[in-house]
């Protein structure tokens, strides 16, 4: 049997493999509401995490499992960017459907030994339908995964790693 040896972390130049052109438009087959994602990825102090990757999964627009969009690259309701030197990312989508419209999220990044998971909701109501947040149905800490309104089909979800307003994360 082979020694185990340590996880090591996902490193800062792991997005160079994991890239493709146009991964931040999501593609389905189904019609939906457009909607544009933006946001920005933050460490314990406060200060932009510029080299992430942010990675979603979502259902289409009737909250199904999509099908695969039909000339599209990429696998169909999923998406991938790298976070700009100032923290900030944009993702393209279709407003999820279901009784709890939510995107899954993984967060990979330097220092980290595995990818983050967390899950972004388009209202407070979508985020208390959702069973799996009922242990902190109550708490403040449940705003941390609702995007607010910006403009227009704009929603604005600020992740913040550690720390204090830190966003809530699960262990898939």
């Amino acid at each position: 049997m082979a020694a185990r040896t340590p996880s090591q972390t996902i490193g800062p130049f792991f997005h160079l493999g994991l890239r493709w052109p146009g991964a931040g438009r999501v593609a389905f087959s189904e019609k939906g509401t457009g909607v544009v994602l933006t946001g920005r990825i933050t460490d314990g102090a406060g200060e932009a995490v510029g080299d992430a990757l942010f990675e979603t999964w979502q259902r289409c627009a009737t909250g199904e499992t999509p099908a695969c969009a039909s000339g599209s690259s990429n696998p169909s309701g999923f998406g991938r960017v790298e976070t700009q030197p100032d923290g900030t990312f944009r993702i393209e989508t279709t407003m999820p459907g279901g009784k709890s419209p939510s995107i899954d999220v993984s967060i990979f990044a330097r220092g980290l030994l595995k990818p983050l998971r967390t899950r972004v909701y388009f209202s407070p109501e979508a985020a208390r339908a959702d069973p799996q947040l009922a242990s902190i149905a109550g708490s403040p800490r449940l705003a941390t995964l609702v995007a607010k309104p910006a403009s227009g089909n704009e929603y604005r979800w600020d992740v913040r790693l550690q720390g204090e307003g830190e966003t809530v994360f699960f262990a898939f």
